[in-house]
């Protein structure tokens, strides 16, 4: 049997979830196929973010690998299909440390690299299986393109072409209700803080990881 990794970030920017940590148990110890799903947690953390995603990758082995963020604001399931070599945060990570000056994530490494799974095939599954999805081809300059770069890099590394991706998801209901409760009294200012924003239950998203997975491994 082989591993199918899927790994989560913890919250970040003082929120106190992430949809990407829930969504973990929902898939850990599940067989699919031949192969078992081992779900590990991620910190929000710059400097350890690639060689957490190295360990594991080199730990695991997986014969696919599945890594999953929040897209803020996003109203569907966002499959990312490239990684781009910069390092330009809006908001700072879980210890403070925020690149705003477009730095390279390994000054040694190509300006890009490609997803190795067929986003395409992916989405049509998902949408087939009733939840929005679509790809995307470019996933920002925070930690999330951070972990797909970096994943992708250590795959090639370990000796391993197994399908890898990053899955974008939105917030999740109750984290947009709690937005909307914790607005302040009179008003936002401006620039007006958006609040009342696109949301996803957690089941749905772990209905729509579930057919990723099981396509995934199909292919």
């Amino acid at each position: 049997m082989g591993t199918i990794l899927v790994t989560g970030f913890m919250p970040f920017a003082g929120l106190p979830d992430s949809p990407s940590q829930k969504l973990l148990p929902t898939v850990s110890g599940l067989t699919i196929g031949d192969h078992t799903v081992i779900a590990e947690p991620v910190e929000v953390k710059l400097s350890a973010l690639s060689g957490t995603i190295a360990r594991l990758i080199a730990e695991h082995r997986p014969v696919a690998y599945v890594a999953m963020g929040l897209a803020t604001g996003e109203p569907v399931l966002r499959l990312e299909t490239t990684a781009i070599n910069r390092l330009d945060f809006g908001v700072a990570d879980n210890v403070g440390d925020r690149p705003v000056d477009g730095r390279p994530i390994d000054p040694d490494g190509p300006q890009g690299r490609l997803a190795t799974w067929d986003a395409g095939r992916l989405v049509r599954a998902i949408r087939d299986g009733g939840y929005p999805a679509r790809a995307s081809h470019f996933g920002g300059t925070h930690l999330c393109n951070a972990t797909l770069y970096c994943a992708l890099g250590a795959m090639r590394a370990e000796g391993l072409d197994g399908p890898m991706g990053f899955l974008h998801l939105p917030y999740l209901p109750e984290q947009v209700v709690r937005f909307l409760d914790t607005a302040p009294p009179e008003g936002d200012q401006a620039p007006m803080t958006p609040r009342a924003l696109p949301s996803m239950a957690l089941a749905d998203q772990a209905a729509a990881l579930r057919i990723l997975l099981e396509t995934l491994v199909s292919s």
